[in-house]
């Protein structure tokens, strides 16, 4: 592996986790709205 620089691949992989996280993140707040509308919508 002459053309990989683990430093940068290790960066990259780090930026890719913490944009999954956020991801992951948005989709629960996004689910938990959804959860809180069909609540008020029970009443």
């Amino acid at each position: 592996m002459p053309n990989v620089d683990v430093m940068v691949e290790m960066v990259n992989m780090i930026s890719a986790t913490r944009a999954y996280e956020a991801n992951v993140t948005s989709i629960n707040s996004t689910k938990n709205m959804v959860m809180k509308a069909l609540d008020i919508g029970k009443i």
